[in-house]
């Protein structure tokens, strides 16, 4: 049993890793709580769906991952020219307005498509690769794929924020904004980018783990409330506390379900922010003080 607790909680924990680490990402440099967090991952879902009804087979699924992977940076591109931008300064209008967007996805979802329960193939599923046993537990080789292309992407990134021009103006912007301005960075553009990290993020969370979850309008309320739990647990705006406090609640939620009830599963999140909040605020890697 506590073998299928850390096969399964490790592989979620990548997962929740690349989401949270946008999440994280958006909050660290422009100090915005994105209610649309969740809405991307939505919208990279029903792009990589939607292209794989109408074409079919791999190669529709091939042509989902690209436009899903394209188009949905693009969009949070967009969100943040024409919603966030405007109202950047008044986080608690950013908030509404963010939330607005996410709650603005799942109809459209609905209309455009429909509101029902939707699922993908998983990878080399069509062409007879099937699973392996780790430990006794039957492990599908999508998995493998998840974990690898998830780990593989967090590297990517953690090394574009630390060693690519962008990234260091990323950086120069998250440590003081207005700095970084009399330095000659367009810190607009910068939080634009930065969106689009997190949209990017969010779209190669989807199409790794929709195949293995369900296609539905309202996942994104789910992926919102646990990115923001790990943030919260790991430290607002710290990507090394996201990745850590991503781990902990997918081998937290691993363990709900498996050792009480999945019930159960669903409140971890919840009790993660009240206690953390209560108690240590600031996170397991954040700073003292959140100007």
């Amino acid at each position: 049993m506590i073998e299928e607790v850390i096969i399964w909680g490790t592989i979620q924990g990548v997962i929740y890793a690349l989401l949270a680490m946008g999440f994280s990402l958006v909050y660290g440099v422009g100090g915005i709580l994105n209610q649309a967090h969740g809405a991307f991952y939505v919208i990279a879902t029903y792009i990589y769906y939607w292209i794989y009804v109408q074409i079919g087979g791999n190669f529709g699924l091939l042509i989902g991952i690209f436009a899903g992977l394209i188009i949905t940076p693009i969009i949070a591109g967009i969100v943040y020219l024409l919603l966030i931008k405007p109202i950047r300064e008044n986080h608690v209008a950013v908030v509404i307005v963010t939330f607005a967007f996410a709650f603005f996805i799942e109809q459209l979802v609905k209309i455009l498509v429909d509101a029902k329960y939707h699922s993908m193939p998983k990878f080399l599923q069509d062409v007879g690769i099937g699973y392996v046993e780790i430990l006794g537990v039957p492990v599908f080789y999508h998995y493998f794929l998840l974990l690898f292309v998830s780990i593989a992407v967090l590297i990517i990134v953690y090394v574009f924020i630390n060693k690519m021009k962008i990234g260091k103006s990323i950086r120069a912007v998250a440590q003081d904004s207005e700095a970084a301005s009399l330095m000659g960075i367009n810190v607009d553009l910068v939080l634009m980018y930065t969106l689009m990290i997190s949209g990017f993020l969010s779209a190669v969370a989807a199409i790794l783990y929709v195949p293995v979850d369900i296609v539905a309008p309202h996942i994104g309320w789910g992926i919102l409330i646990n990115s923001f739990a790990i943030v919260i647990l790991g430290g607002l705006g710290s990507l090394s506390g996201s990745v850590i406090g991503a781990f902990i609640l997918a081998y937290a939620n691993s363990f709900t379900n498996y050792f009480i009830s999945p019930v159960f599963s669903a409140l971890i999140p919840i009790i993660i922010i009240v206690i953390m909040l209560i108690f240590r605020p600031r996170g397991i890697l954040g700073k003292k003080e959140i100007d």
